[in-house]
């Protein structure tokens, strides 16, 4: 007899549910680059390039809301009603862009978009949380992995080609109908999930508007503040802060800021690993191209080079029996993001050649496509199904506000590194030393994410 699971993720019983939901995870992927893209394009045609940050930090201000009320929404109601609202608004903001000829109608238009975004993208682990078994849950996250990989390649050629030969509105249109096609791709396999037997269970406490509207202004703020100075950037980052502090914690489980182990380490560890990978991806093609004076094309394999190993390291986690437990791989890929960081650190210090700055990304996308996906396994693992959105949600947020914060703290060791010493080579050394001492961090938190108590899935609620 043949257990749950023992089929594949392609085989007859799931094959059209990997289908769709792997088809809205290429859109997803495809969307966010293609229009990253065509950006710079839209906003000057619109005489809007002034605005041009507020069409990605409103993108990401909006997404951290969806991406709230949708995991109290799946926890209440099912992954269906959310994930069909998301790609609604996903696909609504797209129109709005591409049918656009002003900035303003653009950027309502982004906003709507970004609210859909986060939305769809926590509905879609709960998906896999409720739609597979425990067993093939693993080779979905490689799946939904590799469902970065092909997008990555060819969404901003696409996306170029067709800004070019016709216009950069046909981009965003374009996205909205696919969109489309994968909200009729989903139909029948959500059609077919069951609700879970404890959904709606703590109803009152699943959706949180006003903390999620808090922590998204205090996320705009912080983002507003990096590209300010003098007062303002101190009035700024202080409201912003102030409005984490206070707001944060009722949208994280409890114990999170604190590393308590479990699900709290699970959500610390993710943002912490992927704000340190970010950061470090953010500035190696910089240094590249500025410090050793490497072309634009040759400083980008080093990303082509990182996603590949990230991919790879994914499908390795993925083997459906995994010799070793999942909290060792985790804590693994934990210690190889650190040795990326350190190899790419003593690239910036001239202690080793400049190609080992490139070496230093690949390594750590390995060791973060053996985290990464760990991670979601375990949470949707250890998470009740009535909780599985909101702990879901909780680790997006993570992602996202400790990128936003990392990347603003980095960029201000930047430029006072700069100043002082009047050369990037230290002013790259004290972002890549900053980033080597939290993937250090990460690795303390790694050794804290095994359950201690089966009851935990009872006792780690959101707060």
């Amino acid at each position: 007899m043949s257990t749950p699971g023992s089929g594949g993720v392609l085989s007859r019983p799931y094959r059209a549910r990997t289908l769709a939901v792997s088809s809205t995870f290429v859109l997803v992927a495809f969307a966010g680059l293609a229009m990253s893209t065509v950006m710079p394009i839209a906003v000057q045609d619109l005489d809007g390039l002034g605005l041009y940050s507020l069409a990605f930090g409103g993108f990401l201000t909006t997404g951290i809301i969806g991406t709230v009320l949708a995991g109290g929404w799946s926890d209440r109601r099912g992954p269906a009603p959310a994930l069909c609202a998301g790609l609604l608004l996903f696909c609504g903001g797209a129109l709005l862009c591409g049918l656009a000829d002003a900035i303003v109608p653009f950027l309502l238009g982004r906003y709507v978009q970004g609210l859909g975004g986060g939305a769809v993208t926590v509905a879609l682990y709960v998906v896999v949380g409720r739609a597979y078994p425990a067993a093939l849950r693993p080779r979905m996250f490689s799946l939904i992995t590799a469902c970065w990989i092909v997008p990555s390649m060819v969404g901003p050629p696409v996306a170029g080609a067709v800004a070019e030969r016709f216009s950069w509105h046909w981009v965003f249109l374009g996205i909205a109908a696919l969109g489309l096609f994968a909200l009729l791709l989903l139909a029948g396999p959500l059609g077919r999930l069951r609700p879970a037997a404890d959904e709606g269970a703590d109803e009152p406490a699943g959706l949180r508007p006003l903390p999620a509207l808090a922590v998204a202004l205090g996320a705009g703020l912080l983002q507003y503040a990096g590209s300010q100075t003098g007062l303002a950037r101190l009035v700024a980052s202080a409201a912003g802060l102030a409005l984490l502090v206070v707001w944060l914690r009722p949208l994280l489980p409890a114990g999170t800021l604190r590393s308590a182990p479990g699900i709290p380490s699970l959500v610390l560890l993710r943002g912490v690993s992927a704000g340190v990978y970010f950061t470090i991806e953010t500035y190696i093609p910089l240094m590249l191209v500025n410090e050793r004076q490497w072309s634009p094309g040759t400083a980008g394999l080093s990303l082509a080079g990182a996603a590949l190993t990230w991919f790879a390291a994914s499908w390795l986690q993925g083997r459906p029996r995994l010799p070793w437990p999942r909290e060792r791989v985790v804590l693994a890929g934990a210690l190889i993001h650190v040795a990326g960081a350190a190899i790419t650190l003593g690239g910036a210090l001239r202690a080793m050649p400049a190609v080992t700055v490139a070496v230093g990304l690949v390594v750590a996308g390995f060791g973060m496509g053996l985290l990464l996906p760990g991670v979601g396994v375990l949470t949707l693992e250890h998470s009740p199904t009535a909780r599985q959105g909101r702990n879901s949600a909780s680790l997006q947020l993570s992602d996202s506000l400790s990128s936003v914060l990392l990347v603003g703290l980095c960029g201000a060791l930047f430029n006072a590194a700069h100043i002082a010493a009047g050369r990037d080579t230290a002013a790259f050394a004290a972002v890549f030393g900053t980033a080597l001492a939290l993937a250090a961090a990460a690795v303390l938190i790694a050794r804290r994410i095994a359950v201690p108590h089966p009851e935990e899935k009872r006792n780690h609620a959101t707060v």
